[in-house]
């Protein structure tokens, strides 16, 4: 196996089958292909923030790159307009501005431009806490109202909790 034509490091190899363990109801082929787009197009090639971005994705699509939630969020990363927005501005990535929102949305479909915008917003978050995978996750998750929460109150809304939970159960599973 290879990365950008370069022999897959053991650690890589190890990411890539702890990817193929999260969900074992996924489907072989959809799990190598998320993994794949973001092996190729993370805008992070660390291994360890591989491994947090295959957790976000297991737990947002379940590697189903076709996936829409029915609030409408998009493919592997389950991109909102907002979010794929705040990603185009944060990292100088395309905004397709003038172009319709469905179109828009519909473009976040490419496995391609999903990984890419979806690692742009999870690295930033990751930026913006200093690296605290958890606050990273809430604000992925329920935005900076969630954050203000939590810092306000201590308390997290149930699904942003739950949410959290679940990403680092995957976590949990990859060490």
């Amino acid at each position: 196996m290879t990365n950008n034509g370069a022999p897959w490091s053991p650690e890589l190899l190890a990411w890539h089958e702890c990817g193929m363990k999260l969900l074992p109801s996924a489907r072989e082929g959809q799990v190598k292909s998320a993994l794949t787009a973001l092996s190729l197009y993370s805008v992070d090639q660390s291994f360890s923030f591989l491994r947090f971005a295959t957790a976000v994705i297991a737990a947002e699509s379940g590697f189903n790159a076709d996936a829409v939630s029915p609030s409408g969020a998009t493919g592997l990363f389950q991109l909102t307009g907002i979010g794929a927005r705040e990603a185009a501005l944060q990292c100088g990535l395309p905004l397709s501005w003038g172009v319709s929102e469905p179109v828009f949305m519909d473009s976040l479909r490419d496995s391609r431009r999903n990984v890419k915008y979806g690692t742009c917003l999870l690295r930033f978050y990751l930026d913006q806490v200093k690296g605290n995978h958890t606050l990273a996750l809430v604000l992925y998750n329920g935005g900076y109202q969630q954050l203000t929460r939590l810092s306000v109150t201590g308390t997290l809304s149930k699904e942003t909790a739950e949410y959290v939970f679940r990403v680092h159960s995957y976590l949990g599973r990859c060490q």
